[in-house]
């Protein structure tokens, strides 16, 4: 339903990752273009993605919402919270989430682009991070895993911390061939949590967001799959190379990346294990994927031709 008229303020719930938190961003512009005089309060996992946005008011943490009940609950207030991956487009993997999200909410959609605000001294602060971690080479960053860190930095602890997530991750040992390839020409940077298993030649990049944003922000060249990495590039309107397996560009990716994907099973981009759709097996155990994840297994000839013709390198030249 449309907003009321005696509403003066508007709050907007984001639940989910950093990467919902920031594809959200392109909801809150939606909103706010629609409602351009009343307040906009965000209340966010991830709080730092709404930082210095023009578009919002104020920002709370959805952990530790300090005094956020007295500061806005009022007769004035109307709150927004809904869930788009259960909109039936995007189950149906016909509409991007921020489209399906907009019409959840009966906001005009204003396109999948994110916005996110790097202040002056930021910038400056990623290129002097850049400059000591590649000096004169050109940094390519790599996202290759993602989603809950592993409780600890062991194979069983990261399979078990996979488990639960639908299937996005690419296979560590062809990362490390693809490393291999590259690090004459580059500098290497990892973004994720050190309990990820690590890649010899790389530097690791687990900053506070903010900081790690700012960087990807400076980058030369990226490497990812559908997590926080990519939506942050197509906030800056920067191009990467973006594996996909079980989810679809369509729905959480960007037109502006080289998307790849690889067209394995009879149900491709299934999105699986769905936990927002209940789904377990009989046995009660979280779906595993019969096939194997196929869709994933993207060997690192491939993932480096991509690469190399999205950078407009000829196959073999350096």
């Amino acid at each position: 339903m449309k907003v009321p008229e005696k509403v003066k303020k508007i709050v907007f719930f984001v639940e989910g990752g950093i990467g919902k938190n920031i594809a959200g961003t392109a909801v809150v512009r939606a909103i706010k273009k629609q409602y351009p005089e009343k307040q906009l309060v965000v209340v966010a996992s991830c709080v730092e993605i709404f930082m210095h946005n023009p578009n919002v008011k104020r920002t709370y943490n959805h952990g530790n919402p300090l005094h956020f009940y007295e500061d806005n609950i009022e007769e004035d207030t109307y709150c927004m919270k809904v869930e788009p991956y259960l909109h039936i487009d995007y189950v149906n993997k016909k509409k991007h989430i921020t489209q399906c999200w907009c019409e959840m909410l009966d906001v005009k959609f204003d396109g999948t682009k994110p916005e996110i605000y790097i202040t002056p001294n930021e910038k400056i602060s990623a290129d002097q991070r850049k400059e000591q971690i590649a000096g004169k080479k050109p940094l390519l960053l790599i996202q290759w895993t993602g989603g809950k860190p592993p409780m600890e930095k062991t194979e069983m602890k990261y399979k078990e911390a996979l488990a639960p997530m639908f299937r996005r991750s690419l296979l560590f040992k062809e990362i490390v061939s693809i490393v291999a390839s590259l690090k004459k020409d580059y500098c290497i940077g990892i973004v994720g949590h050190t309990n990820f298993p690590e890649i010899k030649d790389t530097n690791i990049v687990f900053h506070p967001i903010r900081n790690t944003l700012a960087l990807l922000s400076v980058c030369d060249k990226f490497i990812g799959i559908d997590s926080f990495g990519q939506h942050a590039l197509a906030a800056y309107g920067k191009k990467g190379t973006i594996f996909w397996g079980g989810t679809s560009p369509a729905c959480l990716g960007y037109d502006l990346h080289n998307n790849v994907t690889k067209i394995a099973c009879s149900t491709p981009f299934c999105h699986r294990p769905n936990s927002f759709l209940l789904d377990t097996q009989v046995s009660g155990q979280i779906w595993d994927c019969v096939e194997g994840e196929l869709c994933l297994k993207h060997s690192a000839k491939e993932i480096l031709n991509a690469f190399n013709e999205k950078t407009g390198k000829k196959k073999g030249e350096k």
